[in-house]
């Protein structure tokens, strides 16, 4: 069916106001879209990484505190096993009376109060044996206090690994909803090139069809000019041509015309 030039008038109005409104979607996509979809992914992978850098962080501290754990734990095995061997060895003297002993004896040899060379030698016996069963008393209790402090120190590793282990495991939950955020704003940025993908293909198809739309109007144009150049009067306005010259001037230069300058152009009862 044969569409008649108000028609025709009306459906290329009708494109050019969807092909201006598909250009102003595309532009917006460019120009205000696409930049804040890809802005947010950048903040996002910017943030992404400061949790990855301080999760890399928290795990090279897991890893120092257990291996100063394992080394804690080898001292204070280390410490009880030596406690456990000298426990049956320990004098069953009081420390105070093996001093006391030491310094009677010492205090014989200093005032040389020993009638003949075998009773000094006895008397440095003594001597020697109270001195070492206080070694042996004065190392069991040094290897006694460092292992509480090994203790203590290993107690106060492990709570600290708890607590590492603890904002791990939140850092991780984080960086997993990160991921997910990511991943969201990417699936977002796909539909906008999707949709931007659409309105150029509608773009496209709308100038297709306004192109033929132009020729199928020059053509009827055309054919009334040459019906009307037959029959100019001869007392012709010459305004009203100066007149419908500047709107088909208009017209060939793209621009917008008004439905009275496109009726001008092409009424039938006139030139």
């Amino acid at each position: 069916m044969s569409l008649g030039w108000n028609d025709l008038v009306h459906l290329k109005r009708k494109l050019s106001t969807s092909l201006r409104q598909i250009t102003d979607n595309i532009i917006d996509i460019d120009t205000n879209k696409l930049p804040k979809a890809n802005h947010q992914i950048h903040e996002e992978k910017t943030f992404l990484n400061s949790l990855l850098t301080k999760s890399r962080h928290i795990q090279s501290d897991i890893q120092f505190a257990n291996e100063e754990l394992l080394g804690l734990s080898g001292k204070v095995s280390q410490s009880k096993n030596f406690l456990s061997v000298m426990q049956n060895r320990l004098p069953d003297e009081r420390e105070d009376s093996l001093l006391q002993r030491a310094k009677d004896n010492e205090s014989l040899i200093h005032a040389g109060k020993y009638n003949n060379t075998r009773e000094k030698d006895q008397i440095l016996s003594v001597i020697r044996d109270a001195s070492m069963k206080l070694e042996a008393i004065k190392a069991f209790r040094i290897i006694k206090d460092q292992l509480l402090q090994l203790e203590i120190q290993s107690e106060r590793t492990k709570k600290s690994l708890v607590m590492l282990d603890d904002e791990s495991k939140s850092l991780q939950q984080e960086i997993h909803r990160c991921k997910k955020k990511i991943q969201t704003s990417y699936d977002s940025k796909h539909r906008i090139i999707e949709e931007r993908s659409r309105c150029l293909s509608e773009y496209n198809e709308i100038s297709l069809q306004l192109k033929k739309l132009n020729t199928q109007m020059d053509t009827a144009a055309d054919q009334k000019r040459r019906k009307r150049k037959a029959r100019i009067p001869p007392d012709y306005d010459e305004s009203l041509y100066k007149i419908k010259e500047s709107a088909r001037k208009k017209m060939q230069d793209g621009a917008k015309l008004t439905l009275e300058e496109l009726r001008l152009i092409y009424d039938e009862n006139s030139f």
